[in-house]
């Protein structure tokens, strides 16, 4: 797809549910030569309404170039000065961000401006995915429903509510159809529904799967750098450790297998059986 921005190098959206590993691929992603992935960089007032926040990516991304070539820095949530495998404290409830958003300076600065510039937002690219994909290269990381939503149960975000907060801009009436469901584990169910039917507007080459990333010890990013084929890294499947409460992966489950409701756009992707294997842990 041809790369529509002002500055050299290649451009590139990343996306998914939260909590599927897209910070995880960044982390991967920033080992690579001539790679700079960028995690949640931009702030929620540059996204005010659809059209604004389509006119604010190409600009940042300009904008994150020219400061990356002169200054070797660049904007990012961070935890010490660096991109993490995972944003959230360990633990099994009420987890917090480790990260914050500040200007750092890349340990692994690119050799000429001809870089890979991967920027990494999960709310505000999914619901901008439709316009994105026409001017960008767009990728998305998916995971197993159940671990995600279970992760979801676990964290403090506007996510563990049901909702997200770009949605007030880029998308009003679902912010409120959302708020109009009156148990939390509804509202994230059909969240998430909502979110996979955004991530099927990509063809299939773009659609990268958490449990190959973990798999092929991070090649499963060859799609979006061809670099991502030397990776080995040491990765273990958080879907298969038993960190939650038990009842509330059944709860999840039986929401998920559930006929009433949404459409299940996951279902394209993960059948029920991958839904017995996390269950098979708890068991």
């Amino acid at each position: 797809m041809e790369n529509k921005t002002k500055k050299s190098g290649k451009n590139i959206i990343l996306t998914g549910p939260p909590r599927s590993g897209t910070t995880l691929s960044c982390h991967l992603l920033n080992k690579l030569t001539n790679v700079v992935a960028l995690h949640e960089p931009m702030n929620l007032k540059m996204f005010p309404t659809k059209e604004e926040g389509l006119k604010n990516i190409p600009l940042f991304f300009d904008e994150m170039r020219t400061l990356i070539m002169e200054k070797g820095k660049a904007i990012s949530r961070v935890k010490d000065g660096q991109i993490p495998d995972n944003p959230f404290q360990s633990g099994y409830e009420s987890r917090k961000s480790t990260v914050r958003k500040e200007l750092f300076t890349l340990a692994n600065p690119p050799i000429n401006a001809e870089f890979t510039l991967v920027i990494k937002h999960n709310a505000h690219f999914s619901f901008l995915l439709e316009e994105l994909r026409q001017k960008f290269d767009c990728y998305a990381i998916i995971r197993n429903p159940l671990a995600v939503l279970a992760s979801w149960n676990t964290i403090k975000a506007p996510v563990s509510e049901g909702n997200l907060k770009v949605l007030k801009g880029l998308n009003p009436q679902l912010e409120q159809e959302l708020w109009r469901i009156p148990e939390v584990i509804d509202r994230q169910v059909h969240l998430l529904d909502i979110l996979f039917r955004q991530i099927k507007l990509l063809p299939s080459t773009q659609i990268i799967f958490y449990e190959e990333i973990i798999r092929t010890g991070g090649k499963a990013l060859f799609s979006i750098s061809e670099q991502a084929i030397t990776l080995n890294e040491k990765l273990s499947n958080t879907n298969l450790e038993k960190r939650y409460p038990q009842q509330l992966i059944e709860l999840i489950y039986q929401k998920l297998i559930s006929n009433k409701g949404d459409n299940k756009y996951w279902n394209d992707f993960y059948p029920p059986s991958d839904f017995e294997k996390i269950m098979n842990v708890y068991l």
